[in-house]
């Protein structure tokens, strides 16, 4: 502005952090008188409170004069500081989240770009970046000498004036990177440092101020926890990922020998290569109930495995809804027998027609009739056949042990057992119910739960059924 003018007054504080602040009265005064003569609109800094400066903007008007103090609001940083928070904390996505925090840092610190470096080994990289910054994106350079190496070493804000020309390792890779005043904080979370996000103007323009430098290590505070989460996330998927692949492949590797072994085993068993007295016969249908446990044991791994990868697809056919109920009845019905539970089968007179996956719909209520089978000991297990509000649904009762209520919520997570003692006499992967939830959700459906420990339980499978 023409005729503009700043003058800087020293306050006059004690060297403690809580010595009062005092401001200087004779410079205000100067500044008046100053204005009076010439007209001329000036800036006068009084001092400074928390390392904010504390100014005043003095001008003629209509033959007084004025003088004008920001406003609070003009001076909160607080607000822009939880709306970036608020930011971070929608995303979890770590390209996402780089790139909202340039973004926010150059608007806040009025810079013209911005960047987040992170060292790797003796190196560091430009992982991100917005502005003049761009054209260095993906850039290594040597640590030792670097801004990044002094941010990391004092874990503090570091600034230069004139970054292109002070021969810095970043400014030596990229020659074509034309960037004034630079200002570098450290992105630490945890005690751990993440990374240096620094923010930049072009050459030639002021210094960054050290209330820019406050504002900039805020930013950094709220962006590194938000970092730390993301990062935490993306690695625990991965190690998800890695535990998925390795259980895949090992349940390959064991079926191929299972499959040979009950091969074998029927051989055996219908005398192919000689006669068997009924003791053999008698140890060969228990390895056979052996070999079929673990054979079940291995398709629920694998089940688990292909729906945790997305690789599980729906087939869909037409087909007669009681013919599933018969279909599982005809499985289940024999595991209840063994443990003298009674067992009923209820359809509807008229026929209910529907289209979905047959396969995964049997492979539901067997699931879900096996484990009411395996956690009743008395009385009895029926599956139900009904229509409710243009939904298909096939209901698994039991008069077995129940469910607590506070074991509702973690029913269908995988490997999970709601009782070790249960586990150890019942057996099992902890995945039926967990593939089962999922896939009815992959067939645009849920199960439902109603249960009283002591009295028993309800599961429901609700399907979309054709219209009648």
């Amino acid at each position: 502005m023409a005729g503009h003018d700043t003058t800087r007054a020293t306050p006059l504080t004690g060297p403690g952090a809580d010595a009062p602040t005092f401001f200087s009265a004779k410079r205000l005064l100067d500044a008046l008188a100053a204005t009076s003569a010439d007209g001329a609109q000036r800036r006068v800094i009084l001092g400074s409170l928390a390392d904010r400066e504390i100014d005043a903007t003095i001008r003629r008007d209509e033959g007084e004069l004025r003088v004008g103090f920001p406003s609070a609001a003009a001076t909160d940083d607080s607000e822009p500081l939880r709306r970036l928070a608020r930011q971070l904390a929608g995303e979890s996505d770590t390209p996402a989240l780089l790139e909202i925090l340039c973004t926010a840092a150059a608007a806040q610190c009025a810079a013209n770009g911005a960047g987040v470096l992170k060292a790797v080994s003796n190196e560091g990289e430009l992982v991100a970046a917005v502005g003049p910054l761009t054209v260095a994106r993906g850039r290594r350079f040597a640590l030792p000498g670097s801004l990044a190496r002094e941010v990391l070493r004092t874990r503090d804000v570091v600034s230069v004036t004139d970054f292109s020309s002070s021969a810095r390792p970043l400014a030596k890779v990229s020659p074509e990177l034309r960037v004034g005043p630079m200002l570098l904080a450290p992105l630490i979370a945890h005690e751990l440092i993440l990374g240096v996000l620094a923010v930049t103007r072009d050459i030639g323009a002021p210094p960054f101020s050290k209330r820019e430098a406050h504002r900039l290590r805020a930013i950094a505070d709220y962006a590194a926890l938000a970092l730390w989460k993301a990062e935490s996330l993306e690695q625990a998927q991965a190690a998800d990922r890695a535990k998925s692949r390795f259980l895949a492949t090992v349940s390959h590797e064991l079926r191929t020998p299972l499959t040979a072994l009950a091969g074998y085993e029927e051989l055996l068993v219908d005398q192919v290569i000689g006669p068997l007295s009924e003791s053999q016969l008698d140890v060969l249908e228990r390895m056979r109930s052996v070999t079929q446990h673990l054979a079940a044991v291995i398709e629920e791994v694998l089940a688990f495995s292909s729906l945790d990868e997305g690789r599980e697809t729906v087939r869909t056919t037409d087909f007669l809804a009681a013919d599933l109920v018969h279909a599982a009845a005809a499985v289940i019905e024999p595991l209840a027998r063994q443990k003298h539970l009674a067992f009923k089968s209820m359809v509807p007179d008229a026929p209910l027609r529907m289209t979905s996956d047959v396969d995964k719909i049997r492979q539901i209520l067997v699931n879900l009739a096996g484990n009411a089978v395996k956690f009743t000991d008395a009385g009895e297990v029926g599956l139900e056949l009904r229509r409710r509000d243009g939904d298909v649904c096939f209901i698994v009762r039991d008069t077995g042990i129940g469910i607590a209520r506070r074991d509702l919520d973690r029913l269908f997570r995988p490997f999970a057992q709601l009782d070790t003692g249960l586990t150890r006499r019942h057996g099992g992967t902890g995945l039926g119910l967990y593939i089962s939830h999922r896939l009815a959700e992959l067939l645009g459906g849920r199960i439902e739960v109603e249960s009283e420990p002591g009295k028993g339980s309800a599961f429901t499978l609700v399907l979309p059924g054709d219209e009648p």
